[in-house]
């Protein structure tokens, strides 16, 4: 696009509301226009929720926008460019230009990994993304079951057990989760993107956090395995954060364990449905969500960029 009056500057108080409805047009109308009213009722600050709203204005008329919305853990979400109207033929050198200028306010605040998702990977919009430093990192399925749904007791359940995360573990969470990420198969390529203290704060963030929710999980009498959960009380849904294992007790079926125990707290919580995003790429994980009846309802391409663009 060459219009010289285009101007990618962040939205002006006046604008936030507009360019909210524009951003998340892609959510769906009844759950757009509650988020957009409580976003925009949020006061504008330094760095703050809206520092990160970019639009391309022509004149007075607001023809693009985009969101670097920041989250907790110094982490933020990257909502790509929505136009009013029809996207433009020549739409790539404006959604390069608000992806860096959005960026450039996310590495101002010190953020430490954006993310942005795209439902396929043909998406005309992904392109405009390198220039910033975002890279492709996995293609995540999301994937539920009924808690209600009956889960034959794994083998070797009766040899293992769970204990509940406390304040006085958070040194042992962390050497815990340091261990899982060694060789996984889940999102590779993540390692060393995030301090472990931020990921820890994003997790607690997620949902309604409960440190009864996060379990150690201990065989032959060491910690081998870890089971994060979230409840979203008002969707009836319990989130399966993160689980892992160490290398040395991978093939022992722990998975499995990991993922009954996680239908059974849900159940114990009263939920609905237990969720979680698994990386395609992930045979073992898949084939362990696959046995115990999960089954996809989305798909999305991942891209995550470190602060500056550089891993």
């Amino acid at each position: 696009m060459t219009n010289p009056n285009l101007m990618i500057r962040v939205a002006q108080p006046a604008e936030v509301s507009a360019a909210l409805e524009l951003v998340l047009t892609g959510l769906a109308p009844t759950a757009r226009g509650p988020l957009v009213e409580t976003l925009a009722s949020q006061p504008v600050a330094p760095l703050g929720l809206f520092d990160g709203l970019m639009v391309a204005v022509d004149g007075e008329e607001l023809v693009a926008a985009a969101w670097v919305q920041p989250s907790p853990g110094r982490a933020a979400a990257y909502w790509p460019p929505e136009w009013r109207g029809a996207r433009p033929a020549d739409a790539e050198p404006v959604e390069s230009q608000l992806a860096a200028a959005a960026m450039a306010r996310a590495d101002e605040a010190r953020v430490t990994m954006a993310q942005t998702l795209f439902e396929t990977p043909s998406d005309p919009r992904i392109t405009p993304l390198a220039g910033s430093g975002f890279r492709r990192i996995a293609r995540l399925a999301y994937l539920g079951r009924a808690v209600s749904q009956i889960m034959p007791r794994p083998a070797g359940a009766d040899r293992v057990e769970f204990a509940s995360y406390t304040d006085t573990d958070h040194g042992r969470l962390k050497r815990l989760l340091q261990r899982t990420y060694i060789d996984s198969l889940d999102c590779p390529g993540l390692e060393g993107f995030r301090d472990l203290d931020d990921l820890l704060t994003s997790y607690r963030a997620t949902g309604r956090y409960d440190p009864t929710n996060w379990l150690f999980l201990r065989s032959r009498g060491e910690d081998a395995g870890v089971l994060i959960l979230a409840e979203h009380p008002d969707a009836d849904q319990v989130e399966l954060v993160y689980m892992g294992a160490v290398p040395e007790a991978r093939g022992r079926g722990l998975g499995a364990i990991l993922v009954a125990e996680a239908i059974e707290v849900a159940e114990g919580l009263g939920s609905d449905q237990l969720m979680v995003a698994v990386d395609e790429a992930n045979a073992p994980a898949w084939r362990v969500y696959e046995k115990a009846g999960f089954a996809p309802w989305a798909r999305r391409e991942v891209y995550v960029r470190p602060r500056g663009g550089v891993a």
